[in-house]
């Protein structure tokens, strides 16, 4: 019954993807919750779980093809430094196969994860130019959003395991629960933080809906981490999205950030009327356990690098973690900064801390760049908001070969914040303002 509806919508967006790369770009933003919301909805999909992934990659590949006949696709600022040294950090993770003594899980996670370099490290930095782009392709994300979010909670398929939402594929195979909690909180930040120049009755109503499913989601996710991250960066964030011009506007940006925490709170206490769910969030012993188990894990890894003083440059190998640590239950050590250091060695290490702080860098140079737009400078925001959001996250549960969309983030606040597409988006921006003056005085 809901697969015709799913289909239709999602076919509106993938022609939008066809004919428009910020369109594209959208699709892509949302690929891993899109893939379980036709899961759950189209038979044919949930018995061959990779022909999603395949429709998606074919989509955004004649978006992008066309995009370049149509000369839609900015190249300028594409090869930046973090550009650069993300695809270095992939090479070498490559290269330290022939030394890691988990080949053969090292050489399974290269080759399911290569698609995903593909698609989030090499295209998706080209779908999008300066800023102006960027605010297209978040609206454009957060409404595909909105309606995979509706889809996945109304859908009979999907059902709660241990509080956690997710759709059975299998004896004992089910969907990831993080690809639906880490949609959840980017509907939390986008809707908290976007600001829009008109139709405000109608944003409202988006964003109250996205807001409000955004929260369900993390919640019905039983990703801890999900929830509180992006909870707390949407109150933190929330008075930077709105420019400071006075005292009474800064104390109403203060009360705003408390009526969004109020409110998610309200959402978090309805639905903890759910057994299932209540029993996941409010009992701490099994947090503590998985924080103890971890925390053990990255023991036993930090130990192996600092018993084996020769790898302190190369690294131990992708994926060193399973060998050293014996984790049956853990696949790698989800911490990606711990990877990099024990896997890949100090000096990829200190590639990954400069990057860092060359984003930090960027980050406060798209906001001070936007400040004369309120809509653009909320769209900058909510970059800003979701790197952070993502760095989080990868210390949480990432890994370099399961983690392209987190990084896909960076990159593209890279491309977005170099000279080159901060002077597009400047021009395009006198252009309209010129237009606009021109209108008025005729």
């Amino acid at each position: 019954m809901l697969a015709p509806l799913v289909l239709l919508v999602f076919t509106i967006f993938y022609i939008g993807a066809i004919m428009q790369p910020r369109w594209a770009l959208a699709v892509l933003l949302m690929l891993f919750p899109m893939k379980q919301a036709l899961q759950g909805s189209v038979s044919i999909i949930n018995q061959t779980p990779t022909l999603a992934n395949y429709l998606i990659g074919i989509v955004v590949g004649i978006g992008l093809v066309w995009g370049i006949f149509r000369g839609k696709i900015k190249f300028g600022g594409y090869l930046n430094l973090i550009w650069i040294a993300v695809a270095f950090g992939y090479f070498y993770s490559c290269l330290s196969i022939l030394w890691t003594p988990s080949k053969e899980n090292a050489i399974s996670y290269v080759l399911e994860g290569m698609i995903y370099v593909v698609m989030f490290i090499i295209i998706a930095p080209m779908l999008v130019g300066d800023l102006k782009e960027w605010t297209e392709s978040l609206r454009v994300a957060t409404v595909l959003g909105i309606f995979i979010a509706i889809f996945i909670l109304i859908s009979p398929e999907f059902n709660l395991r241990g509080g956690r939402l997710g759709i059975d594929l299998g004896p004992k195979l089910r969907t990831s629960p993080l690809a639906i909690g880490e949609l959840g909180g980017f509907l939390m930040i986008s809707t908290s933080l976007m600001v829009m120049p008109r139709h405000r009755i109608l944003f409202d109503i988006i964003r109250y809906l996205g807001f409000i499913s955004g929260v369900m989601l993390a919640i019905y996710s039983g990703s801890r981490g999900q929830l509180i991250f992006a909870a707390f960066i949407a109150v933190v964030f929330f008075p930077l999205s709105r420019p400071v011009k006075n005292v009474s506007r800064f104390f109403l940006m203060v009360i705003g950030s408390a009526t969004l925490l109020l409110l998610i709170l309200i959402v978090i206490s309805f639905l903890f009327g759910d057994s299932d769910v209540a029993q996941r969030w409010s009992n701490p012993g099994d947090s503590d356990k998985a924080v103890g188990v971890r925390l053990a894990n990255f023991k036993d890894l930090i130990y192996g690098f600092i018993q084996s003083p020769s790898s302190w440059l190369i690294g131990l190998g992708l994926n060193a973690f399973s060998s050293l640590t014996g984790a049956s239950s853990e696949p790698y050590s989800h911490s990606m900064f711990l990877d990099v250091l024990v896997e890949m060695g100090l000096p990829m290490f200190v590639l990954l801390i400069a990057c860092i702080i060359a984003l930090i860098r960027q980050c406060i140079s798209v906001i001070r760049f936007s400040n004369h737009n309120p809509h653009d400078r909320s769209c900058a925001v909510v970059m800003v908001a979701i790197c952070v959001y993502q760095l989080l996250l990868m210390n949480k549960q990432g890994q370099l070969w399961v983690s392209q969309n987190t990084v896909m983030y960076f990159l593209l606040l890279a491309k977005i914040a170099s000279p080159k597409m901060m002077q597009s988006y400047e021009d395009t921006f006198q252009s309209d303002d010129s237009i606009n003056n021109n209108s008025a005085t005729i």
